[in-house]
């Protein structure tokens, strides 16, 4: 069975975790649990290759932006739990924003923004996000502010886990839509691969 889809140091990790002489590596084992599930969330994130609606529908435009959608819930899912495991609240956005940066999120940012010209997407979400912090933020990057790509995924995935978010919703073309989701979510997974990589020796 393939680990292509691990996060790419596991493989090392596993192999070192009965050694003690790394302060990080025995705190990182004594969340053994939590790191196990959060890698199996980031293979089922990093293989998710879209969803498979049978022949319900006439199109290819809803199975294709449900499958954006989904790939973004995972993905963030998986993010929020590595968070957590290295001590950072996913919903602190100064904290996450030096995980981020490392990786040159404004380039992201920059490449969203133009594929979303309109704002479509974060439009959307700011009518219904009913939480006063995480609206703000997304009002924050609808006015061209920098923001953390985390937070675009967060909106996302909390208004569609409340079921407000279809795939009719957005007013974005369903091929933009995907673009940004895959934007999102390689960027967020290389992020997480990344940072691991730094903490296993």
């Amino acid at each position: 069975m393939s680990n292509s889809n691990s996060p790419k140091a596991w493989s090392r990790f596993i192999s070192q975790t009965r050694e003690s002489d790394n302060e990080e590596r025995k705190k990182l084992v004594g969340d053994f649990g939590e790191l196990a599930r959060w890698s199996a969330r980031f293979r089922l994130a990093k293989s998710f290759k879209g969803l498979d609606l049978g022949d319900s529908y006439s199109g290819l435009d809803t199975p294709q932006l449900y499958s954006a959608i989904m790939r973004i819930f995972l993905v963030y899912s998986a993010f929020e739990t590595y968070c957590r495991i290295i001590g950072l609240n996913p919903s602190d956005e100064t904290k996450v924003k030096s995980l981020q940066d490392s990786q040159e999120q404004e380039k992201i940012i920059k490449a969203i923004r133009k594929l979303d010209r309109e704002n479509a997407v974060f439009k959307f979400l700011v009518q219904h996000l009913t939480g006063k912090h995480l609206k703000q933020l997304i009002c924050d990057f609808n006015d061209g502010k920098e923001v953390n790509v985390s937070c675009l995924a967060r909106s996302i995935r909390h208004i569609f886990a409340h079921g407000i978010l279809a795939a009719t919703s957005t007013g974005l073309s369903p091929k933009r839509f995907d673009k940004v989701s895959k934007l999102i979510s390689d960027f967020l997974l290389n992020c997480m691969d990344q940072d691991f990589d730094k903490r296993v020796p």
